[in-house]
């Protein structure tokens, strides 16, 4: 059991594995710790994932205190840009997602995948021009990054600011499961924290 489980938090693997089933055999193990509404199923430190569970409530929505970590505007693309934001967003911040010394220009988007809203990330250098370079009829120089999460699905996607460095959490569509993770760049992740939300 415990070679099974330094395998588990050494592991680099995109977070998707656990979050479309390729890690769900972690859900057999004893939880490890429980905070009133979530439950750290495992990590690579359980103090601090208990610290992080208890800023996410019911079905793992985070609370105001932690979205205020980062602060998102909206951003204002050249083009017929949609009539409403719920399934068409999108959104711009500046701080270091990479944790590298270095700001970056991070931006978000929100659009619906049958009916429910799915979140994805792009990462650029903090004087980036690429939104001047953009319209709503060609999102061309937002996609073509390397430094992104962008996956078919329905995902929540909430980045934030915790001790000193940043993090992202990332939920499934049913906002049952979600892992915490230290970006690293070119898309990927290493995984910190598996939290569930705790049966009703």
């Amino acid at each position: 059991m415990m070679l099974v489980m330094k395998r588990f938090i050494r592991t680099k693997r995109p977070h998707m594995f656990w979050l479309t089933g390729g890690l769900l055999f972690v859900l057999a193990w004893p939880v490890l710790v429980s905070a009133a509404l979530v439950e750290v199923v495992a990590g690579k430190d359980i103090s601090f994932c208990e610290k992080v569970a208890k800023f996410f409530g019911e079905r793992l929505a985070p609370d105001a205190d932690l979205l205020k970590t980062v602060e998102w505007k909206a951003v204002e693309l050249k083009g017929q840009g949609p009539k409403t934001r719920h399934c068409s967003s999108l959104d711009k911040a500046i701080f270091d997602l990479d944790n590298d010394g270095r700001l970056d220009l991070v931006i978000k988007t929100t659009f619906c995948m049958k009916g429910s809203p799915s979140d994805s990330f792009y990462m650029f250098p903090a004087d980036s021009a690429v939104l001047e370079q953009a319209n709503w009829q060609d999102l061309s120089p937002l996609l073509a990054t390397s430094d992104k999460f962008e996956k078919t699905g329905v995902f929540t996607v909430q980045p934030f600011l915790l001790d000193g460095s940043a993090y992202v959490s990332l939920t499934d569509g049913r906002a049952e499961r979600m892992v915490i993770a230290l970006y690293q760049g070119g898309g990927r992740f290493e995984d910190r924290c598996y939290l569930r939300a705790a049966a009703q």
